[in-house]
This record gives C-alpha cells, sequence and structure tokens, in this order.
C-alpha cells in the first residue's frame, strides 16, 4: 500500500513550518505568492493529495466548535434607494443568510452601493476598511446588471440571474424545475387551458425559465393549439381582461395575487370557475396555492458557498463562474380545485 504524502513531508521538502504549509494550499494571503508557489510545486513533484478522512474530521470540529468573529460578509446593494432591495425574495435571502453568517461566526452588513458621489474605488476602499473578506450580491432592480468594483480584491456569490458583470458563482432557484412542477400539478387535477402571465422584468429576472416550463410543459388540445404566455412591462388589468376573455383559461399562474382580484372583477369565482396559482409565492401565509421557492434555504446556501470559497482563499472573478440551483416547494392553498 503506498505511503501518503503528508502536510509535515511537505514542510520538510519545501523547508518551512507544517502550518505555513496549510495556509498556502489555502491559499491565504498572509503567506507570500513566493512562498505559496514554492510549496505547491513540492506538493506537485511529491504527489501530495489531502486526506479525504483528515478533511472530513476537520470540518466535523469546526462545525462542532462556538466560532469568534471570523469577519465581515458585505450584504452589497445596488437598488436606486437604500431600502429598494426589500422585497419579495431578498428579504427572504438576507434573513437566511444572516442567521447563517451568524453560525460562522461572519457578521452580515448591508452596504448601499449607490449613495451619492461613491465612486467604484472609493468603495473598494471602504470595503477593505471594514475587514470585508466576501459580498453577497442580492438580486438586482433589472436584468443584465453591470456592476464596477476591484472584483480581484474580494470573494463574491450572486443571487439569481441578474448581475451580468462579473460573471460570478451564482445561487438561484430552481425556476425551471418548479414551473414544471406546478404545471404537472394543475394537469393532474385536471386543469387543460393553463393560462400565464408576469412582467417582463420578472421573465428576465429569472433568464426566461418560467415561460421556457410553461411551453415545455403546456397541455395539447386536439388541434394542438395553446395559450400563449402574457409577458407585460407594467402590471396592466385592461391588457390582461382583454388576454384572459380572448383565450378563456381554465387556470391562471401569475406572479401576483392580485390576478385573481381582476379575474373575481370579470365575474369568475376563484376556484370553482377559475383555478389561480402563483408561480412564487412569498407569503406562506396566504390563501392561494403556489410555489415556494426556500429563498430563506437559497440565503443559506449563499453564505455556505462564500465561506467554502473564503476558507479556499479564492478571490477575484472565477475563470468559469457556476450556479448552484435550490429546489422549491408546493404549499398548498385554496386557490385550485381538488382533486
Amino acid at each position: 500500500m503506498p505511503i501518503r504524502i503528508s502536510q509535515r513531508d511537505l514542510a520538510r521538502e519545501a523547508g518551512v513550518h507544517h502550518s505555513t504549509v496549510s495556509r498556502a494550499l489555502k491559499n491565504d494571503k498572509r503567506i507570500t505568492v513566493q512562498v505559496r508557489a514554492k510549496i505547491k510545486a513540492a506538493a506537485a513533484r511529491l504527489g501530495y493529495s489531502p486526506d479525504p478522512m483528515l478533511s472530513s474530521l476537520a470540518a466535523y470540529r469546526n462545525q462542532k466548535q462556538v466560532h469568534q468573529n471570523q469577519g465581515t460578509i458585505a450584504w452589497l446593494t445596488n437598488f436606486p434607494t437604500c431600502d429598494g432591495w426589500k422585497e419579495f425574495q431578498n428579504i427572504d435571502y438576507f434573513n437566511g443568510a444572516s442567521r447563517r453568517a451568524a453560525e460562522l461566526g461572519y457578521s452580515l452588513d448591508e452596504i448601499w452601493m449607490r449613495e451619492p458621489g461613491l465612486k467604484p474605488e472609493r468603495l473598494t476602499q471602504i470595503l477593505l476598511s471594514r475587514n470585508v473578506c466576501g459580498i453577497l450580491l442580492p438580486t438586482q432592480p433589472k436584468a443584465r446588471v453591470r456592476l464596477k468594483l476591484d472584483w480581484s480584491k474580494f470573494t463574491a456569490v450572486s443571487f439569481g440571474s441578474t448581475v451580468f458583470w462579473p460573471p460570478l458563482r451564482t445561487i438561484d432557484c430552481d425556476h425551471f424545475r418548479c414551473m414544471g412542477s406546478l404545471m404537472r400539478r394543475v394537469k393532474k387535477l385536471g386543469y387543460r387551458r393553463p393560462g400565464f402571465f408576469c412582467l417582463s422584468s420578472t421573465h428576465e429576472a429569472v433568464d426566461r425559465n418560467w415561460v421556457a416550463a410553461f411551453l415545455t410543459f403546456q397541455p395539447r388540445s386536439l388541434n394542438n393549439k395553446f395559450i400563449p404566455p402574457l409577458v407585460e412591462n407594467l402590471p396592466n388589468a385592461t391588457s390582461f381582461n382583454r388576454w384572459f376573455q380572448k383565450y378563456k383559461p381554465d387556470v391562471v399562474i401569475a406572479q401576483f395575487e392580485v390576478v385573481a382580484d381582476w379575474i373575481r372583477a370579470l365575474g369568475f369565482r376563484v376556484p370553482e370557475d377559475v383555478g389561480f396559482a402563483l408561480a412564487a409565492k412569498h407569503d406562506r401565509f396566504s390563501d392561494f396555492s403556489g410555489m415556494d421557492e426556500n429563498s430563506s434555504l437559497i440565503g443559506q446556501a449563499g453564505v455556505d458557498l462564500l465561506v467554502d470559497l473564503i476558507n479556499r482563499g479564492e478571490r477575484g472573478i472565477p475563470s468559469i463562474p457556476t450556479t448552484t440551483l435550490v429546489r422549491g416547494s408546493w404549499i398548498e392553498g385554496n386557490s385550485l380545485r381538488h382533486q
């Protein structure tokens, strides 16, 4: 059985203390670039690889100990107003992230990057002076946003698909799977003419996955026709009424609860005449049926990913960004017929 090379073996090979080896392999910035390169070269020569059992033990011990202050994570917001981000899933992202950060010994500080007169260079200095080692970016006020900052100095993770630049690792709800699950559910309940309504800004924010899944799982009639989704720039009852009266869906999937009121205003009962479901249900206590995106869990997962990257010493923009998707859950309500 081959002898496993240890970090102490690497230390002897490189002529450094074994604690330096541990830090260098995690890309700890306290170890100079030259020493890190020397240790990694020694690891390559000796064929060193981490012991998975020891790594698991270290992770277990780290989980059990009481964490002291590890540093600051910035909740970096980019809305026109300081509190503009506090809506829908972002609130749950923040709550989940805040709890997980505290468990791991980090503080989560809200920082508004559009404060008047605050330029990217000054913002970078502020973040560094506040000992910010990681950044979480909530969903942006619109899709395809570009954010200016010296990203090479930070580890960052974004929520959702609204940040175009920089291309970061992201955490998001599996919107396609959520809509597919919802469509299969309404089909099982006997609905055959589903309609879908959302805003164009949301259509882009979910990377068009809602409409893609709606069309993919659309029940086909004998003449192979289906109801086209209604994607509007603004919540507009007038255009919705025209669309509804033209296509006569037997169930409507939408992002706003007010749409159910529009249906009732047309003289239809919900759910007796027309079913209604929310593509993303943010109020757990409402009577509507819909998909819970598990946004609090997404917030926790964002912190777990960010802290893992921090511990590995990864900074800047990744060469190949990855996306982690979290599945949603169905919440039963009173806006769909029952089996």
